[in-house]
């Protein structure tokens, strides 16, 4: 149980270096999408650390690119 501390306490750092200076150079637009991405990792980190299953997005890809050719 001791690998999902271990992620937020990672995050929480990353968010605090990375994110933060960003806003506090004016790029809103650039924090904006960090904070995103960076939100979106979190949740994939902290679903694969608690044994969650995650589905896969090969299905609706191969459909993608079938309807395309």
């Amino acid at each position: 149980m001791t690998v999902p501390v271990y992620i937020v306490l990672i995050y929480a750092f990353i968010v605090w270096i990375d994110p933060y200076g960003l806003l506090k150079q004016g790029k809103k637009r650039d924090f904006y999408m960090c904070s995103a991405l960076c939100l979106i990792s979190f949740s994939l980190a902290f679903s694969l650390a608690m044994d969650w299953e995650i589905p896969s997005p090969s299905p609706p890809i191969v459909w993608l690119v079938k309807q395309l050719f």
